[in-house]
């Protein structure tokens, strides 16, 4: 049976018995053409279908463009029946032909972020209990990508794929305070807009103040990148050793203590004393919380991780602000086989940084133990005979017997702390701190590595592993490390470091600055923000609040921006007297720059009720609506909603995240 687009150029041609090959050619490529214009055309209305409430009037709409029966004239004959174009002038087909081609071209290039399973776990419709949010460091990421494209020390990678991300035109980010996933969830039939505009609605974890800080402070200064490549060897490495993961630590674990005293001090160890034996601060060896998920360490979160995580204490109720003088205390763990199936815990082990036990108990399993596994664990069924210390004993005796900014360290520490069943802020991890091979993520295990580099051997004992021996070889790794530069021990960042330094050669980096960098403090690199990176590439910004956000900005930078001409140039301060305002503003202005920043901060007495509160979702979500309808083609939009009081479900926000399609 022919097809419609068969049938038309038919009508046109019936009859011609003797066309030559080259009006054949010509009229299979009419077809085609007719054929992709059509397919377009019926797509282009499925879209537009998804937007219009009403599905009988865009039923009804559908048909007629597709000259197909409509609802209301069943009884009429078809329109094609009627009428069948054809496209027997050359002209007809060199103008559709140039329209279809243009239109292909432009869908062709229409930006698009992809999720990966990392950023599928943290959609909102993703059952709670399966839900595993992301970080407000992944929004970040996201966004430094949009704007410095491949020049970004940041992408999204870990949880998605910018596609297409070099025909984004610009970026605006509408920051809500006081509204947090929760209020998103019970809220649903309010945010009518949002639903229909957004495909991506992801639940993030997000501090409830500092919010802008944390959101804008990228501490890699772009105008020191080749110079931070040479000394870490890629951007990546730079970033990992320089990120301050304080506030975004602090979201995960709400009970670190937090000071605008204690901040200044994180943010300034160059004035800072070590500890003896440190050549660089030891914080700079922790796991950032990504890190942390992506090694499977234990975090206090909600969703998947905290139903998994059921049962596990936090080592101390509150928590103090790391430093490069908070004290070190390495941990190792030894299991048996029990009837479950399963390892479980049987020796508890720790040293304190001086070597000294701090902590050493043999433990009773919960189950019936079946296979002692000696050779490794060390432990006989002698040794277990009189035990009666059990897993929730221990938890008793280790909460808070740990000093307040204590770092755990081991080897894979992770399954120890999935042994003892207890999630600490702080760790390093030997496993991932040394890498002999040059390949990145592979790792050694920790006999190898004593033997290396402390030129001892270790778990040679027949009798299996010896934990307190295992603890000291892994502190005693970590402390050799610190003597010795952030490159020891790590063949693959010696490796690109090596590379890099080729460059000078080339002109990327100076002798001179490289020789410079090698003789200043690792601790002395330059914190900037995300409009600092916009202002080296000459894109314009700008912030609009009508709050104090502003202030508690300016405030944190200390001024870095005021004393940067050229920053100052290209990023505008705008503060407001009202909600409304902002989103005038920005309606407004938003096509004149690169990055839009539009905070607002809700007024909490217009949110007591639950009535009062979906009064002001369905109005926020009309804002929403016109700040979508103001972008240009190609924009990026996104959304966060954070706020609320300091407790762990308020943490959890909301990112809604879009670019706007022709």
């Amino acid at each position: 049976m022919k097809s419609k687009t068969d049938r038309m150029l038919d009508s046109g041609a019936n009859g011609s018995d003797s066309r030559s090959k080259k009006e054949l050619r010509l009229e299979r490529k009419k077809r085609k053409i007719l054929a992709l214009a059509e397919v377009m055309q019926l797509n282009e209305q499925e879209r537009t279908s998804c937007a219009v409430s009403s599905q009988t009037t865009e039923l009804e709409k559908t048909a007629s463009e597709r000259k197909e029966p409509s609802l209301s004239n069943k009884g009429e004959e078809p329109e094609e029946k009627k009428m069948k174009p054809t496209l027997t002038e050359e002209a007809d087909y060199k103008s559709l032909k140039a329209a279809v081609n243009q239109k292909r071209d432009r869908m062709r290039n229409i930006p698009r972020l992809r999720l990966k399973e990392v950023g599928e776990e943290a959609l909102m419709k993703t059952k709670p209990e399966d839900r595993v949010p992301l970080f407000l460091d992944d929004v970040q990421s996201l966004l430094m990508h949009t704007l410095l494209k491949t020049d970004s020390p940041m992408t999204p990678s870990r949880w998605a794929v910018l596609e297409k991300a070099a025909k984004l035109t610009h970026t605006t980010v509408l920051l809500i305070e006081g509204l947090t996933s929760d209020d998103f969830v019970n809220h649903d039939s309010d945010f009518k807009e949002c639903k229909k505009l957004f495909q991506n609605v992801l639940q993030i974890v997000a501090p409830s103040d500092r919010l802008v800080e944390e959101l804008a402070c990228i501490p890699l200064s772009d105008s020191h990148k080749d110079i931070l490549v040479a000394e870490y060897g890629s951007l990546e490495a730079a970033m990992l050793v320089c990120k301050d993961n304080l506030l975004i630590r602090r979201s995960i674990f709400n009970n670190i203590d937090y000071t605008d005293e204690a901040n200044e001090q994180l943010l300034d160890y160059g004035d800072m004393d070590l500890p003896p034996g440190d050549k660089f601060p030891r914080t700079q060896l922790l796991l950032s919380p990504i890190q942390m998920i992506n090694e499977d360490y234990p975090l206090p979160l909600i969703g998947n991780l905290k139903h998994r995580f059921a049962g596990y204490i936090t080592t101390n109720d509150h928590y103090a602000p790391v430093t490069p003088k908070s004290p070190l205390f390495a941990l190792d763990c030894e299991m048996c086989r029990t009837s479950i199936g399963a390892s479980e815990l049987t020796r508890v082990s720790i040293v304190d940084e001086q070597g000294n036990e701090f902590y050493e108990t043999l433990v009773r399993p919960d189950n019936k133990i079946v296979d002692y596994v000696t050779q490794f664990s060390g432990i006989t069924p002698e040794m277990m005979k009189n035990v009666s210390k059990t897993l929730k004993d221990v938890h008793k005796d280790l909460k808070n017997k740990f000093p307040p900014d204590a770092i755990l360290v081991g080897q894979s520490l992770n399954f120890d702390l999935h042994a003892l069943k207890v999630m600490h802020p702080y760790v390093i991890d030997t496993s991932t701190l040394f890498n002999i091979t040059g390949t990145v993520g592979t790792k050694t295990k920790l006999k190898v590595l004593t033997k290396k580099f402390l030129e001892r051997d270790i778990q040679c004992s027949s009798g299996g592993h010896n934990s307190i021996e295992d603890c000291v070889a892994s502190l005693e790794l970590v402390k050799l490390k610190l003597s010795k530069n952030i490159y020891f021990g790590d063949q693959w960042l010696q490796d690109r470091r090596n590379y890099h330094k080729k460059a000078s050669k080339v002109g990327i980096a100076t002798q001179e600055e490289v020789k410079q960098l090698s003789t200043e403090p690792v601790a002395s690199e330059i914190t900037t923000t995300l409009f600092g990176h916009t202002s080296k590439k000459n894109k314009k910004a700008t912030i609009v609040t009508n709050a104090n956000n502003l202030d508690n900005f300016e405030e944190y930078f200390g001024g870095a921006i005021e004393s940067n001409p050229e920053v100052k140039r290209l990023l505008g301060f705008n503060k407001v007297s009202s909600e409304e305002a902002v989103i005038e503003y920005t309606v407004q202005n938003c096509l004149n720059y690169d990055f839009n920043l539009s905070c607002i901060q809700l007024n909490p007495k217009e949110l007591e009720t639950d009535e009062m509160k979906g009064q002001k979702i369905s109005q926020i979500d009309g804002w929403i609506r016109a700040l979508y309808e103001a972008i240009s083609l190609n924009g990026l939009l996104v959304v966060l909603l954070a706020g609320g009081e300091v407790n762990q479900s308020s943490r959890m926000a909301v990112a809604m995240i879009q670019t706007k399609k022709p």
